[in-house]
């Protein structure tokens, strides 16, 4: 039984030499009155989780909302672009067709244009 008991008393000991830093981290208060340590100690453990959770929380939602952003403005201006490629053929097809009508027209007035009609109707208006 005693061999038991130094064997636990043993690895008791081993674990807190080999883990004193951990210990020391998680629990740094020591003093006299155990019950206070223990709760400052938990107190601040507290207080580091809340804070650490915090920060993962706040990271993840900062990242979130970039990546939204970011795929907001890619999309934004993909549809823009895509727009604006639309419009500026529309517009291109439509001042080909009007340069394609205007030349047609000119062209029949031209044609059809008699200089000498053109000057008699000119002088016989005047006169009457």
């Amino acid at each position: 039984m005693l061999i038991k008991l130094g064997i636990i008393i043993g690895v008791v000991i081993l674990g807190g030499i080999i883990f004193s830093n951990e210990i020391d981290y998680l629990f740094p208060n020591t003093s006299a009155v155990i019950v206070d340590s223990l709760k400052d100690d938990l107190t601040n453990f507290s207080t580091r989780a809340s804070d650490s959770v915090e920060n993962r929380i706040t990271e993840s939602t900062d990242q979130a909302v970039d990546n939204t952003v970011d795929k907001t403005n890619e999309f934004l201006t993909n549809e823009i672009d895509k727009t604006s490629d639309t419009i500026v053929t529309q517009i291109s097809d439509n001042i080909s067709k009007v340069t394609d009508s205007s030349q047609k027209i000119i062209f029949e007035e031209i044609s059809n244009f008699n200089l000498i009609k053109s000057v008699q109707d000119i002088f016989k208006n005047n006169f009457n």
